[in-house]
């Protein structure tokens, strides 16, 4: 098993600006356990050896991720798409890999990715993942510069490992960052291969798909204690996730409506997302409630009063409650920013 030896301190999971060197608003990964990796190689063990196989749970997204194969005589084309562009590699016989389309729950760390492994191991695994914000900070950190799939990349490796820990790519592949997991015990078997895989790799920016959160710091609620943010977005709707993540701001109950308003940002400027809907409408008049460090989701169609939304940069806005009584309340604007291809 992977040593006590990773020690990525990555953004928090509401993503911050892009930085490579020195040290930031940080916060430790949760890596996968072993037992479940081990779980989840060795569902693929019984299968043709010379055939590359997507999991099951990853072909039930292939309609919505955009997943494409093509087979050569030694390698098979792998496809992720997302809403930052389409990743390729090209795995070689003897190797498996699994497609992590966004919001799949996939994906280790990062938006969207592609993981690799050789066939004849039970642990361990590369991703190759495409993350809107990756930083490293900390003791024992060695890095270099390098190419890679005929890019400029940065590779860095923690307390002299055999194996390096990530790689980050540089100019038209920004934003793609490769990461090993429990490679310890097979690394110096299959290190070239890995390095041949990468060199594969190919970024297509233009080729976006689908829709991401945006994370924006000055739309943080410090004082009622809760995030606000976006999964599985589309342009007929999305999924809301109401999170109270210190139960001592609020003076009250939290809670939160069906009513909502989404804005379209053109020109850097901010203004009401036209609404095709002729006549009049209205929302229910409900409170939903959201824990006390905990989370609630509400899913969202937006079709009936804003169409099919169509390409841009958007948010959405939501009254929440800080609700103590009939009468005694204190009302906040929450908003959550989101881009969609």
């Amino acid at each position: 098993m992977r040593k006590n030896t990773v020690k990525f301190i990555l953004l928090s999971l509401l993503l911050t600006e892009i930085f490579f060197a020195g040290c930031g608003k940080t916060a430790s990964p949760e890596l996968p356990e072993k037992n479940g990796i081990e779980t989840s190689l060795s569902e693929h063990s019984d299968e043709n050896a010379s055939e590359s196989a997507i999991p099951e749970s990853s072909s039930e997204n292939a309609a919505s991720s955009a997943i494409t194969s093509t087979e050569t005589s030694t390698d098979t084309v792998v496809l992720q798409g997302g809403p930052y562009g389409k990743i390729s590699l090209s795995i070689p016989d003897g190797w498996r890999y699994e497609t992590c389309p966004m919001d799949s729950g996939q994906t280790d760390y990062g938006l969207y990715s592609i993981r690799f492994y050789p066939e004849a191991v039970t642990d361990g695994y590369i991703t190759l993942n495409y993350i809107d914000s990756f930083g490293v900070c900390g003791m024992g950190l060695a890095t270099k510069k390098a190419t890679v799939a005929g890019k400029p990349a940065n590779i860095g490796t923690y307390d002299n490992n055999i194996y390096w820990d990530f790689i980050t790519f540089q100019d038209d592949c920004e934003g793609i960052v490769a990461l090993t997991y429990f490679v310890d015990d097979w690394w110096e078997t299959y290190s070239d291969q890995v390095m041949d895989i990468l060199d594969t790799l190919s970024f297509d920016s233009a080729a976006k798909e689908g829709g991401a959160y945006l994370y924006n710091n000055e739309y943080d609620l410090d004082q009622i204690g809760l995030s606000f943010t976006l999964k599985n977005i589309s342009s007929t709707g999305a999924t809301l996730v109401f999170r109270n993540y210190d139960a001592d701001a609020p003076t009250g109950d939290l809670e939160y409506g069906d009513d909502f308003l989404l804005e379209i940002q053109k020109d850097g400027v901010w203004e009401e997302a036209p609404i095709p809907l002729e006549g009049n409408y209205a929302f229910n008049s409900i409170a939903y409630a959201i824990p006390t460090e905990g989370s609630s989701e509400q899913e969202l169609n937006w079709e009936w009063l804003y169409g099919t939304l169509t390409p841009g940069t958007y948010r959405i806005k939501k009254s929440i409650l800080d609700f103590r009584e009939s009468g005694d309340y204190d009302k906040y604007t929450a908003y959550a920013q989101f881009i969609l291809n």
